[in-house]
């Protein structure tokens, strides 16, 4: 029996500019979010993997139940970026639970 999802789902709220789009710009250069979706693209996947699941929850957008989801074959390369961003900052503490994550995929 495959375990029930073990973490929270974060909403993720994002703000629009003038014209009712999201500044992709703006959120992509932005620290905090960056932080977020790497730590939440980690965490669902993490949590897929533990509950057998084909598709990985990263967040929900603004509490709408529309949730942003990244299937199984794309699990590895968004873990290897979370993992190249991770060796860039020289946090290297965190690398081995994405590195354990990829061999369970492989």
């Amino acid at each position: 029996m495959a375990k029930k999802i073990t973490r929270p789902i974060p909403s993720m709220v994002v703000n629009v500019i003038g014209n009712g789009r999201p500044d992709i710009k703006a959120l992509c250069s932005n620290e905090v979010f960056v932080k977020a979706v790497f730590k939440e693209t980690v965490a669902g996947i993490k949590d897929a993997i533990d509950n057998k699941k084909k598709t990985a929850i990263l967040f929900e957008l603004d509490s709408s139940e529309n949730f942003i989801e990244i299937n199984k074959n794309q699990w590895i390369p968004a873990l290897q970026t979370c993992l190249d961003k991770l060796i860039e900052n020289e946090k290297y503490e965190e690398c081995a639970q994405i590195k354990e994550l990829i061999s369970k995929i492989k």
